[in-house]
């Protein structure tokens, strides 16, 4: 070499052996006589985990010479790219198709491939085409999270094990939300497969791939919903649900057109309320749409409500009602059968999901209360105290049962049977399916998209933003009497009253407000409790002096609670028709 010259010399390492690796240095000779060492110093990435190592720039360890040899491992390399690469506008709720692939670039196969996603957007298509129990999980979930999810593929020699060079794609269905930029994370999880690691008990050696998603998401639609008692029978219900357009992703045609209501429900079934559309597909401010006449096109910033009778399923409790709501006059719902996964699998993952993370964080809650007791004390716990306070199961329990009964096998927690129970709630889930065109330039597609509600209580459990009694009266609407004959008319009235909570019991007052024009004959005001789900029903006669219409809504129910009696009046018509005829 020159005087003030530098080369570039390239070195290959071969490792030998398994173990830790580590280039300390160089050696090399001088003019044939001389060797000179030099050691490597490579100064390592800053430190920010504490304010003590931000201060004084402190440095942590190199990690660019060292390696770990080990045997031959796989290697995964995870893309996933949507069906239809031209798209650019993604709306929220939105349901489009992707491929997930799968490469194999190392030296062994590769088995049990996991994967792990931040959001319950992904769900994996079920290509077997058997027909689920509603116990099992949905998408292939393992655990609780509803995000964690076992990768079905058949590999070249073997279901399940992805070989050297080999690449496998898997369809899979993302439904965005929220809104704005959404980071989407998945993490793979996979393990070294041989056959030595089938036999021994030792966990088999894995690694992990990741994958980031950035996607834009634009708003689309907002749905609401609420439940009032129906004053007409007992145990019905009216379902008001409200949709928006709100979508903002382009300038000009930003129709969305609202194709079925879902309704899924172990104990109620719906109906939809007639006359709310004049004819098929059409209503006072909704367009027709040409393709399809069942659906209803909602312009930008247009707003929607629909109205639908929710009633109780007589008879024992049976499966899972899954039935479709057509936009239509006839509104006459069919019963889905065979569980469709694009209806219902999005629902149960976010369920299971906005469950799991609400437990986990009351767990976070609980255990730093503890701590903070725990230092408040200033003794810490005993090992045998701890231990015990793990092992022990509240109220007395015993992790032992005596009985010799069988377990009961319990449903997934992203099944459909978790999210609707045979046992303890009566609720309801709502799934509103629409399709838009998107694309600017003549370049235009029609995306799909689903929107849910979830939980919506048809009778609270222990308490009602409202009054927890609902009331309905049972009479005549129409009567004739000959006043000059006989000086007055009585016509029965039965009010009944149902307690709309289902584990706590209600106090009230009954009573009627006084009318000029009428009387009211028989009991007109007492104290009563009703426990949960039952009902009393008050007979009476309500008297009438002479012809013409009468409203019969006098009660004033008040609520006898602790802190305070709480009134209620009712904003009801009870409406009868009285004409003078002989």
């Amino acid at each position: 070499m020159t005087p003030s010259s530098s080369t570039v010399v390239s070195l290959e390492i071969c490792p030998l052996s398994k173990g830790d690796l580590e280039v300390i240095g160089v050696r090399f000779k001088l003019l044939g006589e001389v060797w000179i060492y030099h050691r490597f110093d490579l100064p390592g990435p800053l430190l920010q985990d504490t304010q003590l190592n931000r201060s004084k720039r402190v440095r942590g360890e190199s990690m660019l010479l060292k390696s770990k040899i080990e045997e031959e491992m796989p290697s995964l390399k995870v893309t996933i790219t949507p069906s239809n690469k031209n798209q650019s506008t993604v709306l929220q709720g939105q349901t489009s198709s992707w491929t997930l692939k799968l490469s194999n670039y190392g030296y062994a196969p590769a088995a049990n491939i996991m994967l792990k996603t931040n959001a319950p957007w992904l769900n994996i298509n079920d290509e077997t085409g058997e027909e689920k129990d509603e116990n099992s999980a949905t998408s292939h979930c393992v655990g609780p999270s509803g995000t964690l999810m076992k990768v079905p593929f058949e590999g070249t020699n073997q279901a399940g094990i992805l070989q050297p060079g080999e690449t496998i794609e898997v369809p899979v269905f993302i439904r965005t939300s929220g809104g704005g930029r959404q980071d989407f994370y998945i993490l793979c999880r996979y393990e070294l497969w041989n056959e030595d690691s089938q036999t021994k008990l030792a966990s088999p050696r894995h690694r992990w791939a990741r994958k980031l998603l950035s996607i834009p998401v634009y708003p689309s639609i907002t749905m609401s919903a609420s439940l009032m008692p129906s004053y007409v029978n007992n145990g019905e219900h009216i379902l008001s649900v409200e949709l928006m357009n709100y979508r903002s992703d382009r300038d000009s045609g930003l129709d969305i057109n609202f194709d079925n209501l879902c309704v899924i429900s172990r104990h109620f079934e719906v109906k939809q309320l007639q006359g709310q559309f004049l004819s098929d597909g059409v209503s006072n401010s909704l367009i027709p749409v040409d393709d399809e006449p069942s659906a209803l096109e909602v312009g930008w910033q247009e707003r929607v409500t629909l109205h639908y009778l929710v009633a109780p399923i007589a008879g024992p409790i049976g499966p899972c009602n899954i039935s479709l709501l057509p936009l239509s006059n006839d509104g006459n719902a069919s019963v889905v059968k065979n569980r469709d996964a694009k209806l219902t699998d999005f629902i149960c993952r976010e369920r299971a999901h906005d469950v799991f993370s609400s437990t986990l964080e009351n767990h976070r809650r609980e255990k730093e209360r503890l701590l903070a007791e725990q230092e408040k004390e200033g003794q810490p716990r005993h090992v045998a105290q701890i231990r015990r306070a793990k092992t022990t199961l509240p109220g007395g329990e015993s992790n032992l049962s005596s009985s010799s009964n069988e377990p009961v096998a319990q449903p997934h927690p992203t099944s459909i049977a978790h999210m609707c129970p045979s046992e303890g709630t009566s609720n309801i889930n709502v799934v509103c399916s629409w399709s838009a065109s998107v694309g600017e330039g003549g370049q235009y597609e029609t995306i799909v998209g689903q929107h849910h509600l979830r939980n919506l209580l048809i009778r609270p459990q222990n308490k009602s933003k409202g009054c927890p009694l609902a009331m309905t009266a049972k009479h005549v609407e129409k009567v004739c009497h000959d006043f000059d004959a006989s000086s007055h008319l009585d016509v029965d009235l039965e009010i009944t009253l149902r307690n709309r909570l289902v584990e706590t019991d209600v106090d009230f007052e009954f009573a009627l407000d006084h009318q000029p024009e009428f009387d009211f004959v028989g009991t007109t005001s007492f104290k009563w409790s009703l426990r949960g789900g039952e009902e009393i029903t008050v007979p009476m006669k309500a008297r009438f002096y002479a012809g013409g219409v009468y409203n019969l809504q006098s009660v004033r129910l008040t609520v006898l609670k602790s802190e305070a009696p709480v009134p209620y009046l009712f904003p009801l018509q009870w409406t009868i028709l009285v004409e003078e005829g002989s």
